[in-house]
C-alpha cells in the first residue's frame, strides 16, 4: 500500500444536476439530492459508471454565517462522534434561484440517519430552507472535504478513499471558467476516452495548488501521462 503524499482540506468545485429528493420533508427542510454516480460520457460507447446505492444530498441553509466552513467541518467531527458514524458532513454552496446560497452535502448510504444528523446541526443555530416544489435544475457546486492524496507518478495523485478519483496537478492557479474553457479543448482534442471532471484545490506543504480532477471507475491508468501532458499544455498558456 502506497503512503499518503498530501493531505488536508481540500476544495471541489464542478456542475452538476440537482433535484428535489424523495426525502426532502424530513425535519420540515427541502432537500436535493444528485447522482452520486452518474453516466460519464466517453468515446467509442465506453461503459458509464454503475448506479451504487448510496446519496449525495443538499441541505440549503436560509441564513448566511459567518465561517461556514470552518464551523461544519468542526461540528461534523462533533456530530460523527455523538452519534457513532461516520458519514461526510461538508459545507459549500450552491448556485440556487438565481443566487449563491450554502450548504451541506451529506454524503451516506444510510438515510435512515439523516434526522439525526439535520436534528444536531439545527442545535447549533443553523436555519434551513422549508420543504417546497422545485424543478430540476443545473447548477456549480462547491465544498470542502479533508481528502489524502497518494501519487500515483509526478503531479498524479489519487485519492486514497475513493476508488477512480484522480488529481492531475496544475502549475498555476486558474479561474472556474478558465477551467471550463480548458477541459473542453482537452475533450476535444485529446485521444483519450471523455470524462466529467471537477476543479480542485489545497492549501499542503507551503503550497497553493490547483487540480483538474476527474472520476471514472474505468480509467485507463497507463494512458495518464497522455493526459497529463494534454493539461499541462492547455493550462500552461
Amino acid at each position: 500500500m502506497k503512503s499518503i503524499d498530501l493531505y488536508g482540506t481540500t476544495c471541489y468545485n464542478f456542475e452538476d444536476k440537482l433535484g428535489k429528493s424523495s426525502y426532502s420533508g424530513i425535519s420540515d427542510i427541502l432537500i436535493l439530492e444528485s447522482d452520486p454516480n452518474p453516466n460519464y460520457y466517453s468515446r467509442s460507447n465506453f461503459p458509464p459508471n454503475k448506479h451504487q446505492k448510496s446519496w449525495r444530498l443538499y441541505l440549503l441553509v436560509k441564513k448566511s454565517i459567518n465561517c461556514f466552513q470552518d464551523k461544519i467541518l468542526r461540528q461534523s467531527y462533533i456530530i460523527n462522534e455523538k452519534l457513532g458514524l461516520d458519514i461526510d458532513i461538508l459545507p459549500g454552496h450552491i448556485a440556487f434561484e438565481h443566487k449563491e446560497i450554502q450548504c451541506i452535502r451529506i454524503n451516506t448510504h444510510d438515510v435512515s440517519v439523516l434526522d439525526s444528523i439535520i436534528n444536531e446541526l439545527k442545535k447549533t443555530g443553523i436555519e434551513f430552507i422549508k420543504n417546497k416544489k422545485v424543478k430540476d435544475f443545473e447548477t456549480t457546486i462547491f465544498f470542502k472535504q479533508y481528502t489524502e492524496f497518494v501519487e500515483m507518478q509526478e503531479g498524479v495523485y489519487r485519492n486514497s478513499k475513493v476508488d477512480g478519483m484522480y488529481f492531475f496537478e496544475i502549475d498555476k492557479l486558474i479561474e472556474w471558467d478558465i477551467f471550463l474553457e480548458g477541459v473542453e479543448k482537452i475533450k476535444n482534442n485529446c485521444n483519450y476516452h471523455l470524462f466529467d471532471s471537477f476543479l480542485s484545490f489545497n492549501i499542503a506543504k507551503g503550497k497553493a495548488t490547483d487540480y483538474v480532477g476527474i472520476y471514472s471507475k474505468h480509467c485507463e491508468e497507463e494512458r495518464f501521462s497522455e493526459l497529463k501532458e494534454n493539461i499541462h499544455k492547455v493550462f500552461s498558456l
